[in-house]
């Protein structure tokens, strides 16, 4: 008798960890296949916007690639952001200089970071 109650706990115990556990993991898959990001530009200052990421572990920054009249590049990248803000970086502010490429870069962020 003692072990038919046992398997009972056991199998009802079993039950409640997967119900529990699977809303995480569904929430998880959907969050990242969501992720858009947009850019553009205004003067000399390139911008970007994304969402869809996973919340406190993911960051993305605009990447600016800058050029001047001699055809010399140099890359400018925004401060870091999460899901739904934006970042920002300006290329110098000298004469003949313009924007080449606009991009972003995302990652996520470790333990300690």
């Amino acid at each position: 008798m003692y072990r038919v109650k046992m398997a009972g706990f056991i199998g009802i115990a079993m039950a409640a960890t997967s119900l529990i556990s699977a809303p995480a993991a569904s929430a998880a898959t959907s969050g990242t296949a969501s992720f858009s990001c947009t850019t553009w530009s205004s003067g000399r200052t390139g911008y970007a916007k994304c969402t869809g990421m996973i919340p406190i572990l993911e960051r993305f920054q605009v990447k600016v690639t800058c050029i001047d009249s001699r055809g010399s590049q140099a890359v400018v990248r925004g401060p870091a952001r999460e899901n739904g803000q934006t970042s920002a970086a300006s290329c110098p502010d000298s004469p003949n200089v313009g924007i080449y490429k606009l991009g972003y870069q995302r990652w996520k962020i470790g333990i300690g970071d």
